[in-house]
């Protein structure tokens, strides 16, 4: 199976140990821990290395699809994934390191990474939650074709060391 994704301006392909430096950089920063539920702050390089080094497993098992998202011609700016929830469905995450904020990486990696979960792995259903105060992260799933699905929850984050208010949206393959 191949892992490795393209787009005009992104790479997506799974990490490796050349990445950490820049994962720990971008990562060990507040704001963006405090937006993704699993990312501890300060962001280290034994979190980087634990990290990458569940990702063959998951893989192989069919359970997790994370990517390094790489910026033609500046190197690694984020992440973006999939993770095997209850049921059919997958849950999308991401997140970009803030030099490259508002930049449209977000919606392209995850416009590719949805593109190749339908036409690869044949994923009909995706998840997706943001917190309520990162109204960006709503847009880039919208861009995408997500829709709210109506609940909303107070998800733990790592990063800011308690819950905050969630909202949840989805998306499904309308030609499956």
């Amino acid at each position: 199976m191949d892992y490795k994704i393209e787009t005009e301006r992104l790479v997506l392909a799974p990490f490796i140990d050349a990445d950490i430096g820049r994962r720990v950089e971008l990562a060990n920063d507040v704001d963006v821990a405090r937006m993704v539920t699993s990312m501890p702050h300060p962001y280290t390089r034994k979190d980087a290395v634990d990290w990458v080094t569940k990702h063959d497993a998951g893989r192989a098992a069919g359970t997790d699809f994370p990517f390094a998202i790489t910026l033609k011609g500046e190197g690694l700016v984020g992440a973006v994934g999939l993770h095997k929830k209850e049921g059919p469905a997958f849950e999308l995450g991401y997140w970009i390191g803030r030099p490259y904020w508002g930049m449209g990486i977000a919606s392209d990696a995850a416009k590719a990474v949805v593109d190749w979960a339908v036409n690869a792995r044949k994923i009909t259903t995706i998840v997706a939650c943001y917190f309520e105060d990162n109204p960006a992260s709503c847009r880039v799933l919208e861009k995408v074709g997500f829709v709210h699905d109506g609940t909303e929850g107070n998800c733990h984050s790592i990063g800011r060391g308690e819950k905050a208010r969630s909202l949840n949206m989805i998306w499904r393959d309308n030609n499956a």
